[in-house]
């Protein structure tokens, strides 16, 4: 059986220092692109500082690109999974086919965000064939239902 992992929503270095008290690992956006875009979030001239921290700490680190894309966004897409590869990070989390693509394109571990509403075998089968690493299910499920995905 799998170890379970814990993962924090982070919004800054101190957010992420709490969560290193209890958490195995901790997701954040950069400017863009994320769900807590009108959030707080790390920005590209310190991510390198966090990256220090969390290796220090043993955290693991994903960045939240959970949001749908348009083609005029797809080049910036593209650079900051570049800077999340290149800064160590862990993988990132997706809610687009198109950032699921870069992310292979790239090299780093995509995660499938709930954002997608996974909520069936079918569809978590489909994420896994596409290369996912990772599969967040949908919030509504009951316990019963993500046994049965499961098998």
């Amino acid at each position: 059986m799998r170890k379970v992992e814990l993962l924090a929503p982070a919004k800054n270095l101190k957010a992420i220092k709490a969560a290193s008290e209890y958490a195995d690992s901790v997701y954040f956006g950069l400017k863009n692109f994320n769900m807590r875009m009108r959030a707080e979030n790390i920005n590209t001239q310190n991510l390198w500082k966090v990256m220090d921290y969390c290796r220090k700490h043993h955290l693991k680190t994903y960045l939240a690109l959970n949001v749908l894309l348009y083609d005029d966004e797809l080049q910036e897409v593209q650079k900051t999974i570049k800077t999340a590869k290149e800064a160590g990070m862990d993988g990132v989390i997706v809610h687009d086919l198109g950032a699921m693509e870069i992310a292979k394109r790239i090299g780093i571990p995509f995660h499938i965000s709930t954002q997608c509403n996974v909520s069936n075998s079918l569809s978590a089968r489909f994420y896994e064939k596409l290369g996912a690493e990772r599969i967040i299910l949908a919030r509504e499920l009951s316990l019963e239902k993500i046994k049965e995905i499961k098998r």
